[in-house]
């Protein structure tokens, strides 16, 4: 259910493995003040973000009203990785910087006065910014200036000497932890302060906030079940919170009409025009008695007879109300398109996903490697990361200096130089990843089962095999998945390369027939492979939308037809543009679906007469039967170009309003 799905992203927690969810708080890692501000703005439908800085210009959201709305969350860290080991040893650090900094204290006679480490000239700088607290700081020590500037002097390069012998240290723990920086979501203790430039006077700047809800029921903090993370996630996701329901329920609304009842969806204020404000009032009442169910919600709305009325073509007037005479004309978004394609030309799209065992695959491995490191016993530990110290302290030197000569050879415009130092330079970057690894991760190297994988998280591998007759077989359970193409056999030649030579044949006839028969068999083969390699080059990246990266590659079939980029919110695009004219006349989406190895191109090959054929591609383009005139313009196409002109219909409908539009 929606009001679970959203409870349980808001309060994620733990690691990746563990809980996916907390990928909320690491997509926002280090902003978690933007991080309140989109929150609100998905599942509550306010823009905060302007009374982020001021009060909000146009509504009634305050400063202070952004600021305790914030501190809910504002303990959700997701960019520390601090684990018991590492903890330890830090602390094991410490101690041993306490020890060396006593023995400097006593070395240089300064061991009664128990003077602070100084470990920079930055810190010195520090000190003396504030006359008042450096004279304080002076009286406190028993110093005169000189003798601070003295001492100080002394500290920074006994500190100097004690960071270079233990930079491999610093060193090791960064490699160790490089491949955990992201798989950690926690609730700390963290005080939210107004900023520095407060302006107004229920506050001053610095002033601790605590958490206070904008609206609905308010949470008092000194007496909750749980954390303060958990009651903010249950009051956004309660039945009674004023706004929650009414969002999702219009999201749901304009995603089946393709228009809000009220719009824009994200943006609820006083101001708020709802266009039919029962009609809003009873899709909430639904949505609340579904439980929050989507799927059954929009099953609601698609069955009505609003919806099954023909699509409104009208232009929508900004500001008029739209009184749902039926559904609105609208563009597929870009996934649809795409999914609508791949769906013609892979076998079980729907069940295809090309990513997941490697997906599994690295989260098995950090998880390894994370425990690799903290299964240890601490002094176990403590030895290890000293012997990958040592053991990196003639590898890291080396690669600073050939850095600094790549540096050179690169100012120099010395190509071939700075060449053969990069690839000195992966050599170490591999021999220090090989240290890491063998005296870090033990076993993390051991191979992982990606079925083994799979069934971990209930999950078997479909099996698909190819019939003699090229048809498609799947075979498999509840669960299953497709995480590879079936292997793709080329046809059978066709019936005259395999015929028996004519009996009427003198010896020197049936030699050329043969040899005829030959480079003929010869030639389709190399056709055939070609087209088969062919086909495999262009389906190799296809998967559906929610299948591949997101948002995709720039110069992507999806990032032409609009995508979002991810960087903020709805930022999805429906217009048209030449580069989509381009990709669909001229691109490799028709050739992708009519080759004879693809799903669709099969049927279509091995359909019955031309008619059947015809009927076939519209039904599976544009889920209807040809009319009469489209029927007669098919056959003449027929008729002129033969099976060749299967090809261009496909490439005509492709190109039809029809065809990317929600009618």
């Amino acid at each position: 259910p929606y009001d679970q799905f959203v409870r349980e992203l808001v309060a994620a927690r733990g690691l990746v493995w563990e809980n996916g969810a907390i990928g909320y708080y690491i997509r926002d890692r280090g902003m978690p003040l933007d991080n309140m501000s989109n929150t609100v703005r998905i599942f509550l439908g306010v823009r905060l973000e302007c009374a982020q800085c001021h009060n909000h210009p146009f509504d009634k959201w305050t400063q202070m009203d952004y600021f305790k709305m914030a501190a809910f969350s504002y303990g959700m860290d997701a960019a520390r990785y601090e684990t018991e080991n590492r903890t330890y040893y830090t602390q094991h650090q410490r101690a041993i910087r306490t020890k060396m900094h006593e023995k400097f204290l006593k070395k240089a006679g300064y061991e009664n006065k128990r003077l602070p480490m100084i470990a920079s000239q930055s810190q010195v700088d520090r000190y003396k910014k504030d006359r008042k607290k450096f004279d304080t700081y002076l009286k406190r020590y028993e110093m005169s200036e000189k003798e601070f500037d003295r001492y100080a002097n002394k500290s920074i390069a006994a500190y100097k000497d004690y960071e270079s012998n233990n930079r491999g240290a610093r060193d090791a723990m960064n490699e160790l932890y490089r491949p955990l920086r992201y798989i950690n979501t926690s609730e700390r203790e963290k005080t939210l302060k107004l900023p520095h430039d407060y302006q107004y006077t229920d506050a001053k700047p610095f002033d601790a906030v605590e958490g206070a809800t904008m609206f609905g029921t308010e949470i008092d903090l000194e007496n909750i079940d749980g954390s303060t993370i958990d009651a903010y996630a249950g009051w956004m996701t309660s039945k009674d919170n004023p706004t929650f329901t009414k969002v999702i329920a219009n999201r749901l609304w304009k995603r089946v009409f393709g228009h809000g009842v009220f719009e824009p969806l994200d943006e609820l204020t006083d101001h708020t025009q709802v266009a039919n404000p029962e009609l809003l009032s009873y899709l909430e009442k639904v949505m609340r008695e579904l439980d929050y169910d989507m799927r059954t919600y929009m099953e609601v709305l698609y069955n009505t007879k609003t919806y099954q009325r023909a699509s409104n073509t009208q232009e929508m007037v900004l500001g008029e109300p739209y009184h749902f005479q039926g559904p609105v004309l609208r563009r597929m978004t870009a996934e649809q398109i795409w999914d609508s394609i791949v769906a013609l030309a892979l076998p079980e799209a729907d069940n295809y996903r090309p990513r997941l065992k490697s997906q599994l695959t690295s989260v098995e491995q950090v998880k390894r490697i994370y425990y690799a490191l903290e299964k240890r016993d601490p002094e176990e530990y403590v030895a290890m990361v000293d012997e990958l110290a040592k053991a990196l302290g003639k590898n890291y030197p080396e690669q600073q200096r050939i850095r600094e000569e790549m540096y050179e050879a690169r100012e120099a415009e010395d190509e071939e130089k700075y060449r053969e130092l990069r690839a000195e330079l992966g050599t170490l970057q591999r021999e220090a990843r090989s240290l890491v690894s063998d005296i870090g991760y033990k076993h993390v190297g051991e191979k992982v089962d990606g079925n083994d994988l799979l069934a971990a998280v209930g999950m078997t591998e479909m099996n698909i095999s190819m019939g003699d007759d090229g048809a498609m077989n799947a075979d498999g359970e509840s669960g299953a998945v497709l995480t590879r193409l079936p292997q793709v056999k080329m046809t059978g030649p066709p019936a005259e390369l395999t015929a028996a030579p004519p009996k009427d044949l003198d010896r020197d006839q049936l030699r050329k027939w043969r040899s005829n028969q030959a480079n003929a068999m010869k030639k389709w083969k190399y056709e055939q492979s070609n087209e088969l390699k062919y086909y495999k080059g262009l389906v190799s990246q296809m998967a559906r939308a929610s299948e591949l990266e997101s948002p995709a590659r720039r110069g992507h079939f999806l990032r032409e037809f609009g995508q979002s980029d991810r960087e903020v919110i709805e930022n999805a695009a429906y217009h048209a543009s030449v580069p989509q004219a381009l990709n669909l006349l001229n691109g490799s989406i028709v050739e992708a679906l009519t080759n004879k190895y693809a799903v669709f191109g099969k049927r279509i090959h091995e359909a019955g007469d031309p008619d059947e054929k015809t009927k076939m591609i519209f039904q599976a383009m544009l889920t209807r039967e040809p009319n009469k005139r489209e029927m007669e313009l098919a056959r003449n196409e027929i008729e002129q170009h033969g099976d060749n002109a299967y090809e261009g219909l496909v490439w005509a409908l492709l190109n039809t309003q029809q065809f990317i539009f929600v009618q």
